[in-house]
């Protein structure tokens, strides 16, 4: 949508009222990936599924609540509070344009975050009866790859991530310094210095990630979200 004039806006309005708004952060993923690979990811995943379906993907949102990996340098977060509102105030604004199916395709996934956009949503389906909302879970997406495709879980910055941003991106990825670190926060403990219980900030093992194996889960990926938006078109 940035790239459009109001004009471009209004006659994309006539086609299609869905978009989909990518929300990414500016946070730690270990030593070998950039601050940005949530938003990177949320960002590209968003344009490949436009190339497939009728949607327009407004700006990605490069901040987000960030609990766990704040004590590393670079880490930028928001509070919950902000954004809760920063949800609301966007959801707001595009209904008011015409836009009646909206879709969070959120790249960062912490609790707080995605606690934060359900939410927001909830109360927006209550206010608009003509509002439809998704809020896309990639991990319950990953839960049901092929088994082989890949060997863990989507962690944070580990085999999933830097895989996906191998084949998007591959020289913002440092691979000679991926590691494999999987951290024992003790249950039901407020941690208050995550860096206490690891030491590189990657929660998973990034030495596994290949870049066909990156394309490969980009493609199983936009396919699943590509269904949930034709869903709401229809």
């Amino acid at each position: 949508m940035e790239e459009l004039t109001w004009q471009d806006i209004k006659a994309r309005l006539v086609e299609t009222k869905t978009v989909i708004i990518p929300f990414g952060s500016t946070e730690e993923h270990g030593p070998h990936l950039p601050l940005s690979t949530d938003t990177k990811i949320a960002y590209e995943l968003a344009a490949r599924v436009a190339e497939r379906v009728r949607v327009l993907v407004a700006p990605p949102i490069c901040y987000g609540v960030c609990r766990r990996t704040g004590s590393f340098p670079g880490t930028i977060s928001i509070s919950f509070e902000t954004l809760r509102l920063l949800v609301r105030d966007l959801v707001e604004s595009l209904y008011s344009q015409g836009f009646r199916n909206i879709i969070f395709l959120p790249g960062h996934l912490g609790d707080a975050q995605i606690v934060g956009m359900e939410l927001s949503a909830q109360e927006a389906i209550k206010k608009h009866s003509d509002l439809n909302l998704s809020i896309i879970r990639l991990p319950k997406i990953i839960e049901n790859f092929p088994q082989g495709l890949v060997d863990e879980p989507l962690g944070h910055a580990g085999e999933v991530e830097t895989s996906i941003m191998l084949a998007i991106s591959p020289s913002q990825v440092a691979m000679e310094r991926a590691v494999s670190e999987k951290p024992n926060f003790p249950p039901h403990t407020v941690v208050r210095d995550s860096r206490v219980y690891m030491e590189s900030g990657v929660m998973g093992d990034a030495t596994k990630a290949k870049p066909d194996k990156g394309k490969a889960i980009l493609e199983l990926l936009v396919e699943e979200i590509s269904k949930v938006i034709r869903q709401l078109n229809a």
